[in-house]
């Protein structure tokens, strides 16, 4: 498939351009300079044709154009072939140009106005679209016309979108980097560094996985999600949430706080499988103490409304495999339940259990909650009985129990009181 990236100096309107091809993912589009900071990309696909475009971050000299050059080869992309986009040729250009043309780049010429042509090697372009008053016209049908579909892509027709989502400066960039093995979002400790979504595919056991790097979550009283930058990256972060098939709320060993448990609720009301990565454990000193205190946090502050699946990493130290094994086991992940589903079931459980209870106090549920914590599964019961008072042949039924009703043969879990 032909990959093409809009390049040109900072302010032409590459962020403009590409949102008139891609209709849904828009990158933000902002007179101010180096709104866009990152390499974003785009699949335009119709019946009869398919190609990707890329916004990326205008340059203002030769040596900026050099890095930005730098980052597209690491990207390393088969069919590179670029739009170039100026309201006015100068000799700065035209230098670019021939660069692209050394290194046998196939290179298009555009404007969104007529320029004057005078100053145009047109030996350096394909094609030109800047003599006419229907330049972007021009310029779409020509895509379409070189990008006739041969075959359907049966693996990226099923493909699954994964969305990182979080608080700011988790480290979503950092993980995602790890997962794509190169340094496709820019990370700082700066806020809102992230501000177009990102996104990348990648191969793991004949699936194709689409990860998603948002923007940092703004607390709602916060002042700056009024702003517009912050506005419309958070705009694109719900687009993508809408779409996923996964999300990965990720959140920060370090700062646990009312919001994650908002951020958990809120995700859980979506009615999408979500998991939760804690990040920076690797800076934790006591790491079992921690993951525990972890677990009493949650159970004691928050009412689930569904199946949470949480595991503990290091976007730094993790490996690239452990980060996809787990994701690839979310989305074939059978233990997952609707909490108001699993409170459903209580009466008649509760109905059940009393038929085994002779000569003593009925034991009683109120609540049933599941979790996963590092590949391992739970039941959370809440009851009206002491763990340490609850008989053996109790908690042995009530596992049989729960088996037949969520049809979980096979499926290890523990009950926890």
């Amino acid at each position: 498939m032909n990959n093409y990236i809009i390049i040109g100096k900072v302010n032409e309107g590459k962020s403009l351009l590409f949102n008139l091809f891609s209709k849904s993912h828009k990158t933000i589009s902002n007179p101010k300079a180096n709104t866009t900071v990152d390499i974003i990309r785009k699949n335009i696909s119709a019946d009869e044709y398919e190609y990707n475009i890329y916004d990326s971050p205008g340059f203002y000299k030769f040596k900026d154009f050099n890095i930005l050059y730098n980052k597209i080869l690491d990207l390393n992309l088969n069919n590179i072939k670029f739009i170039y986009l100026t309201s006015s040729l100068t000799n700065e250009d035209l230098i670019i140009c021939k660069k692209l043309y050394s290194k046998k780049f196939h290179l298009l010429l555009f404007s969104f106005k007529k320029i004057n042509d005078k100053n145009i090697i047109f030996n350096l372009f394909d094609k030109v679209f800047t003599n006419y008053s229907d330049n972007l016209a021009r310029l779409k049908k020509y895509l379409s016309h070189e990008n006739q579909k041969k075959f359907i892509d049966i693996e990226v027709f099923n493909k699954k979108i994964i969305v990182i989502f979080g608080k700011e400066n988790t480290g979503k960039s950092t993980l995602f980097n790890k997962i794509m093995n190169m340094s496709l979002s820019v990370t700082s400790p700066k806020l809102h560094t992230t501000r177009d979504s990102v996104n990348w595919d990648i191969k793991y056991k004949n699936q194709i996985f689409e990860f998603i790097d948002t923007a940092g979550y703004i607390r709602n009283r916060s002042k700056r999600k009024n702003l517009e930058l912050e506005r419309s990256s958070i705009e694109q972060s719900e687009y993508f949430i809408k779409k996923a098939s996964l999300i990965i709320l990720l959140l920060d060993a370090n700062s646990e706080s009312r919001l994650d448990l908002s951020l958990i609720g809120s995700l859980s009301k979506r009615n999408k499988p979500f998991l939760v990565l804690v990040n920076k454990i690797d800076q934790i000193e006591n790491k079992f103490n921690y993951q525990q205190k972890f677990l009493k946090y949650l159970s004691s502050n928050h009412n689930y409304y569904s199946s949470l699946n949480i595991f503990f990493i290091s976007a730094l130290y993790t490996s690239k495999s452990k980060i996809l094994q787990i994701v690839s086991n979310q989305l074939q992940n059978k233990f997952f339940f609707k909490t108001s589903y699993l409170n459903k079931i209580i009466k008649s459980i509760n109905g059940e259990l009393g038929r085994i209870q002779k000569n003593s106090k009925e034991f009683k549920i109120y609540f049933i909650t599941a979790f996963t914590i590092n590949q391992k599964n739970y039941f959370k019961i809440s009851c009206n009985f002491h763990k340490k008072n609850i008989k053996p042949h109790i908690k042995s039924y009530l596992s049989k129990i729960l088996i037949r009703e969520l049809n979980l043969k096979g499926v290890n879990f523990s009950l926890i009181f």
